[in-house]
């Protein structure tokens, strides 16, 4: 077969329609070899077809001696994110049922002055209410593996390695992704198979208009709620997104100070947290972009200022395994030769003392940067 030759069953398979085939198929030389003619008049009755060899692309070059096909690099780029700073600091509790429930002591008895010889005085007693109950959900992930598709990969030689086993993994990273977005946005009013998030729990916020220090907001917040005679107030973290963050180094620096940083665990890695002065010491700000923004004019980032003492994932154990981490079963089917997987955990989250404890600041995007001492 010459070189015009095969142009010309290229020209007819262009008329044809068939897109899925480059008509720039080179073959250097006047002629292909005699070896490789049969090869060639395969591909292109594979093309005709709609269909080409495992390999062959549509880059494919054919010159003497030799056909030159695509290769993939062995590793696949995997830059996903499976690290969960919230879910590593927060307090997980096995849930008392299918729902969760508990009591809030709302005062302890009450003193009062008397006469000192008889003392007497009208008893009071301490007041104690049944806290709201919330149901317990789920997230789930599943996977299936079919036997066709399972036994070409193994005839191929498994070139990136045992990804069978890595994505089944992944089932847990799955499941934590989408509870670390729900602990923010959650609504279980508006969708009923989630549960509450910090968004719907905590109920006490303001907001920080883009003309108003976010340093100075924070503080204040705090010094109002620690300055509780009824209750003992200390918060110990703040969550906030990246972006509010930034803006608080910027302006500490007006001031002439900075962010300190300290090390801290999250899961099995070590990770330098920024600490910010507060009139309870330094707190930690915990970024994490699950904590998004809200759009709007402007565009508003909620942080959060939390006792992470009263705050706790409340879960059942799927089947009694144990631990608060997702939990992955195969799933039996009436095709024994192909595989499914499913990744279940269940769960909701308990705030307490969620008007006094926590508080939600929902501060406002700035262009320029506000001087705190001005």
């Amino acid at each position: 077969m010459n070189k015009q030759t095969l142009l010309a069953h290229l020209q007819t398979l262009k008329a044809s329609g068939k897109t899925d085939v480059k008509t720039d198929i080179i073959v250097n030389g006047a002629e292909a070899g005699a070896a490789l003619e049969g090869d060639i008049q395969s591909l292109l009755a594979s093309a005709q077809a709609g269909t080409l060899p495992y390999g062959l692309k549509a880059s494919t070059t054919f010159s003497n001696g030799a056909i030159l096909i695509d290769e993939y690099d062995n590793m696949v780029f995997d830059d996903l994110r499976r690290n969960f700073p919230v879910w590593s600091r927060i307090d997980k509790r096995l849930a008392p049922g299918e729902t969760t429930g508990g009591f809030d002591q709302t005062a302890i008895a009450a003193a009062r002055h008397a006469a000192v010889r008889t003392l007497s005085f009208s008893g009071t007693s301490p007041t104690r209410s049944a806290r709201t109950r919330r149901d317990i959900k789920a997230i789930v992930a599943d996977l299936s593996f079919t036997m066709f598709d399972r036994s070409v990969y193994q005839q191929q030689g498994r070139r990136f390695g045992s990804l069978e086993q890595k994505d089944i993994n992944d089932l847990v990273n799955a499941c934590l992704n989408r509870w670390n977005t729900t602990f923010y946005t959650g609504d279980a009013t508006g969708t009923p198979t989630q549960f509450d998030g910090l968004r719907s729990l905590v109920t006490g916020a303001a907001t920080v208009e883009d003309t108003t220090s976010i340093v100075l907001a924070i503080n204040d917040r705090i010094t109002s709620m620690v300055n509780n005679t009824t209750k003992m107030v200390r918060p110990t973290a703040i969550y906030c997104n990246a972006v509010i963050q930034f803006r608080i180094e910027q302006e500490l620096l007006k001031m002439g100070h900075k962010l300190v940083y300290a090390p801290i665990q999250v899961g099995q890695a070590v990770f330098q947290v920024a600490q910010m002065s507060t009139p309870v010491g330094m707190l930690p700000l915990i970024v994490d972009p699950f904590n998004a923004s809200v759009a709007g004019t402007p565009t508003v980032y909620p942080t959060f200022i939390v006792s992470e003492d009263k705050l706790s994932w409340q879960y059942v154990e799927p089947l009694g395994a144990s631990g608060p981490d997702p939990k992955t079963f195969e799933i039996s089917l009436a095709n024994d030769l192909d595989q499914e997987y499913k990744t279940v955990m269940f769960g909701a989250l308990e705030l307490l003392g969620g008007t006094s404890h926590h508080y939600r600041l929902n501060i406002e995007d700035r262009s320029t940067v506000v001087d705190p001492s001005a």
